[in-house]
């Protein structure tokens, strides 16, 4: 119930790169290219149709993201994550993130390694 209030109306969504949830305004959307390609694009206007992966706009969550290989979990094996760096910031952390990032959702199986 306080999540709810922490968020207010708002959907949340998880971040892919640092597993934590937050609100849409918080966090980009990303969608694979489709077409055979294996693009992830930067969703700004947050309307492009297909699936859609959230990430915190950090240099730290995108890091996590890549390490984990997210992406091509989340995106159906779309890996190419250039449109997405260029988008990040040089210099964003999570600590810079909104501080309104909420708790870890749950921890996604192998992790524990």
């Amino acid at each position: 119930m306080a999540e709810l209030l922490q968020h207010g109306h708002q959907p949340v969504r998880t971040c892919i790169g640092c597993r934590k949830q937050g609100s849409r305004s918080e966090l980009v959307r990303l969608v694979a290219e489709g077409g055979g390609s294996t693009a992830v694009l930067v969703d700004e206007r947050r309307r492009m149709a297909g699936r859609g992966a959230w990430l915190h706009p950090s240099e730290t969550c995108l890091a996590l993201a890549i390490k984990r290989r997210a992406f091509g979990r989340a995106l159906a094996g779309a890996t190419g994550t250039a449109d997405v760096e260029r988008h990040i910031v040089p210099g964003t952390h999570l600590a810079e993130a909104p501080a309104t990032a909420g708790k870890p959702s749950k921890p996604e199986s192998g992790s524990e390694i």
